[in-house]
């Protein structure tokens, strides 16, 4: 399950605590209800009995002339103490209406700064999907669906009907907002790595350009000055980062490209190029790939018996080579051969 996870800076928290207006439940109640009746296009212009009945109707509550009249005035007021409602009395039509047609209270305009906040968010949650940001965006879409659902059903079953996976916050994870930024602003990153192989540490300045999120695990890429090339840093792996100072190296599109569209995994083989990879499939785990498709550049070309081609169009990568080993017998790499060899290399070796 990806985890998305965002904050605002203080100055934006503080901010909207200011902004918040002092609103009773019942008082926005009854401004719905004002607002609903304004915008009823079979009974134009509502009358100020006409107001305190609906309220009375829809309430049970009859609120007095005066009350009506400062919820009116309160909704006319400007954000953060009102809701900038467009209403007025129409001497014309003697009652009540809106100046702008298509205002509804139930579509208050957000501040520039809120705007800002939403869209970076979604940004963020897009560019966690990488080549599947449509199916990471509907699936996160639909877990806070679900949710909602769960919430409402927990207050009248005892045991829940529901569960999605949730991973415990791995290492590292921590320096999230730092690593961030850093992308974000185009900020040099100085920290310590640990390499689990090698058993040592080593300090590393970097110049960071993507997070990437894959299989519950952190990573974060970007040119290292020590190693003279791009290069992926777990977040676990990481420790004390802070920004520096120094100024920040541009990688080139096509590069960064590589480790958002054209990779599954986040390790490519050294020295592999993008390329058409195929694979025979047995029967079962074709329809396994119909329903859960591995790329965006996968496609199947089914055979008579069920079993089935399948090609992709990606830069072959340790993680792709250990996906096809995990699946036993079932899948055969017809090509590259040098793929195909490299997978049973690697079969060896973990034995």
């Amino acid at each position: 399950m990806t985890v998305f996870y965002l904050r605002s800076n203080k100055k934006s928290v503080s901010s909207q605590k200011k902004c918040k207006m002092n609103l009773s439940k019942s008082a926005f109640r009854r401004y719905k209800v004002i607002d609903e009746l304004v915008r009823n296009p079979r009974r134009k212009y509502p009358k100020m009995n006409e107001l305190i009945d609906a309220c009375w109707e829809k309430l049970d509550f009859m609120p007095s002339k005066e009350t009506i009249q400062k919820d009116i005035a309160n909704m006319r007021l400007p954000y953060p103490d009102g809701f900038d409602a467009p209403i007025r009395w129409c001497p014309t039509n003697r009652g009540y209406e809106y100046t702008d047609p298509n205002y509804a209270l139930a579509g208050v305009s957000l501040r520039q700064e809120e705007l800002d906040i939403i869209t970076e968010a979604v940004d963020f949650i897009q560019s966690l999907g990488g080549t599947r940001i449509s199916h990471q965006f509907n699936n996160a879409v639909e877990k806070l669906v679900s949710a909602t659902k769960e919430r409402k059903l927990s207050t009248e079953l005892k045991r829940p009907i529901l569960q999605t996976m949730v991973p415990p916050v791995s290492r590292g994870f921590e320096h999230f907002d730092l690593f961030y930024q850093a992308c974000k602003e185009r900020l040099v990153v100085s920290f310590v790595h640990f390499s689990y192989r090698k058993r040592m540490f080593k300090h590393c300045v970097v110049h960071p350009f993507l997070i990437k999120e894959f299989e519950n695990r952190w990573y974060l890429i970007g040119y290292s000055e020590s190693h003279d090339a791009i290069r992926i840093f777990g977040f676990d792996r990481i420790s004390e980062p802070f920004l520096t100072n120094k100024p920040f190296k541009k990688m080139e599109t096509a590069q960064m490209d590589i480790y958002l569209n054209d990779v599954y995994g986040v390790y490519p083989i050294a020295g592999a190029k993008k390329e058409k990879i195929q694979i025979e499939v047995n029967r079962e785990n074709t329809q396994y790939f119909q329903a859960y498709p591995l790329h965006e550049s996968q496609q199947i070309q089914k055979h008579n018996h069920g079993n089935s081609t399948i090609t992709f169009e990606l830069i072959p990568s340790y993680e792709l080579a250990r996906y096809f080993l995990a699946q036993g017998r079932n899948i055969r790499i017809t090509s590259p051969k040098w793929l195909s060899d490299f997978t049973n290399e690697l079969s060896h070796e973990n034995r």
